[in-house]
């Protein structure tokens, strides 16, 4: 059996990680938080969070060879890559969680029962338009200024995740009321002349 030449080993590891880190920066990690994307199972474009789960491996591989005593060995392009993916981890689970919610309780509400919930639905669209180049037709209120990258200042992406959870929660809320108003049929049509009259009302 031939002898194991780490030193090889690693080296082609370290060339893996900078091409990878090539590819990211040249797409989506330096980009936007959000970006659309196709559905498999549904084939709809959904919004989803802009971190590839290989910067999460990639950080948890590097931190584990700084610790054995091998961060002289890795390329400072590397380690810097590692520590941008460590500070960006925090909000991107967060907006994970946030976009996952909205899709979810997106799903319990039948399309003649959106007007009941049209203006959390455009609040949360408008946030969420924030965190890639795009404007709504609908938007009135996001500028070029406030578009949301990576890049922006830890307060600015702070801030603008917790709007995008808070808004995300109102949803939820909304749609939880309009399922006991209605006998817990949001997720159907069934209800139509129930919905009517609460539009009516409203």
């Amino acid at each position: 059996m031939a002898k194991l030449d780490a030193k090889a080993f690693f080296r082609n590891r370290v060339t893996a990680w900078e091409k990878e880190l090539t590819i990211q920066a040249s797409s989506r990690l330096n980009s936007y938080p959000i970006v659309v994307e196709k559905d498999v199972r549904t084939n709809e474009l959904v919004a989803t969070v802009n971190f590839p789960e290989k910067s999460e491996t990639l950080a948890k591989e590097i931190r584990q060879l700084v610790w054995l005593g091998f961060e002289k060995e890795i390329p400072r392009s590397v380690l810097a890559a590692c520590e941008e993916a460590k500070q960006r981890y925090p909000f991107a689970i967060a907006i994970k969680t946030a976009l996952r919610s909205y899709q979810s309780v997106r799903g319990l509400v039948a399309p003649s029962l959106e007007p009941l919930v049209l203006p959390q639905l455009l609040d949360v669209r408008e946030i969420i338009s924030e965190g890639f180049e795009v404007k709504l037709d609908t938007s009135k209120k996001v500028a070029k200024k406030r578009r949301i990258r990576w890049d922006s200042s830890s307060e600015e992406l702070s801030s603008w995740v917790t709007r995008l959870s808070d808004s995300v929660t109102k949803l939820e809320e909304r749609v939880e009321e309009l399922s006991r108003m209605l006998g817990g049929a949001v997720i159907t049509d069934a209800t139509r002349e129930n919905a009517r009259e609460l539009l009516a009302a409203t």
